[in-house]
């Protein structure tokens, strides 16, 4: 268990280091940058890898708060959890509807800007969480 979650770990800081970069220059080089990704297909590539993103930042902190809602009374880092699995999962549906509509090229780009802030935000955090985690097993940290 304590090698999944320093993967998982390092998974999502890998992400949201890539999202950073990526929306940094998106937003300095306009759009340049984002046409010669999209044809190459460097766009699908982040649009999937950011999915699965999402996927393993709510899976971890729901199981997070699974962990911690069988004690009693709960553990101080139970609220927490039960709170960031709820802000993983507010930033996840704008990229998931977001993400299919931009398969058919009408994707609005506000919600991209959203979901490339908060995204890598929700990760970076989630990314510590297990990271300190894995290095007391059984433990739910904040």
């Amino acid at each position: 268990m304590r090698k999944r979650k320093l993967a998982a770990s390092v998974f999502l800081a890998v992400m949201a280091g890539w999202v950073i970069v990526h929306f940094s220059e998106h937003t300095v080089f306009e759009d340049h940058v984002e046409e010669s990704l999209s044809e190459a297909g460097g766009r699908t590539a982040l649009d999937f890898f950011m999915a699965l993103a999402f996927l393993v930042a709510a899976i971890t902190s729901y199981l997070d708060t699974r962990r911690g809602a069988k004690d009693s009374p709960p553990p101080s880092g139970w609220l927490m959890s039960r709170l960031f699995f709820y802000l993983t999962v507010l930033v996840a549906i704008p990229f998931f509807a977001n993400w299919f509509a931009s398969l058919g090229h009408t994707d609005d780009g506000l919600l991209w800007i959203y979901v490339e802030t908060a995204g890598p935000l929700t990760w970076g955090i989630q990314a510590v969480r297990l990271w300190r985690g894995a290095r007391t097993p059984g433990r739910v940290t904040v």
